[in-house]
């Protein structure tokens, strides 16, 4: 440990940070898999952050990062991540970086004017040693979820449904029944509402060519039953070893159907509906997670008969500081 040394890491030490990722996922067959691409947004004018590192002469053997969203007014948290280098497991590193992640958090708490302030790190259920760890910090599992996959090599089935519901392409003009059908349902969770403008940032995120809404054209005038968000990424599993950068995987961000529209299989075309235009979009493969705390758990088996299959199960767990 005496030749070991900390210091701030920057953007130009991504290529550093990409290597260690890279080569824990490799050793755990995480079944996904970041990219280049996603490590320099780690570094973004979108966040603020801080990220650190511990390096054996010229090689990184472990890093961490803190991030929140720039203008955090104290409703995002603080999320840690990091890694250790898996030739450099078990030598004592991992409690030290966590250690030095509390207190890096406090500080930007700090600095941003956060009292109190929220801490969350996601712990893979696998990795049972760093659960204890974190427990033993002082985190709490928050909550659960699984991560699912499914290929798009076999169509979806259809279920039938009202010939009054039909499933289209979300455009402008569903933009703000779908923030009010996000927000009723946010609120039965007793979640925070979203605002226009933050609505529309996280529209921005998406592929608008796979968002989707369910309209019910009965009566008067057309209705929003539920709606589809979605994104596209790489999913790394080209097979090769190397870094796959081509979006071949699309994944479902929210689905969600309004109360008065549950139980009359808008749910399950809408997933059908994602999976075809998914399948026209030459992806190959449809992913999203499930929430797997309370009654939500019987949503997996829900997913399972849609031939979605589990890869991954995850808890969030925080803290504050």
């Amino acid at each position: 440990m005496a030749d070991w040394t900390w210091s701030a890491l920057s953007a130009e030490d991504g290529p550093h940070v990409y290597a260690i990722i890279a080569a824990i996922e490799e050793a755990d067959s995480a079944a996904n898999r970041t990219t280049r691409h996603e490590v320099e947004g780690y570094f973004a004018d979108s966040h603020a952050w801080r990220a650190q590192g511990v390096w054996e002469g010229e090689e990184l053997v472990a890093f961490g990062l803190a991030r929140t969203p720039a203008k955090n007014a104290g409703e995002h948290p603080i999320t840690i991540s990091g890694g250790v280098a898996p030739s450099w497991r078990s030598h004592g590193v991992g409690h030290n970086l966590l250690e030095r992640q509390l207190r890096t958090a406090h500080d930007l708490a700090t600095e941003l004017g956060l009292d109190d302030a929220l801490v969350q790190m996601y712990v893979d259920a696998s990795q049972g040693a760093l659960f204890e760890m974190a427990t033993r910090f002082g985190f709490r599992a928050y909550s659960r979820y699984v991560q699912m996959r499914r290929s798009l090599d076999v169509p979806a089935t259809v279920t039938e449904v009202s010939s009054y519901i039909q499933i289209v392409k979300m455009g402008t003009d569903w933009v703000k029944d779908s923030r009010k059908a996000h927000n009723r349902v946010m609120a039965e969770n007793e979640m925070s509402a979203m605002s226009g403008n933050a609505w529309a940032k996280r529209l921005e995120q998406m592929d608008e060519d796979l968002c989707l809404v369910a309209i019910d054209l009965f009566g008067d005038r057309p209705r929003l039953a539920g709606y589809v968000l979605a994104s596209r990424f790489a999913s790394g599993l080209d097979g090769h070893g190397v870094d796959n950068t081509v979006p071949d995987e699309g994944y479902i961000e929210e689905i969600v159907v309004l109360p008065e529209w549950r139980g009359k299989h808008v749910a399950s075309n809408l997933l059908a509906t994602a999976v075809e235009r998914f399948r026209a979009a030459g992806l190959s493969y449809i992913g999203l997670d499930v929430t797997a705390d309370g009654a939500d758990s019987d949503l997996v088996t829900v997913f399972e008969h849609f031939d979605f299959t589990r890869v991954a199960e995850t808890y969030i767990m925080t803290t504050r500081v």
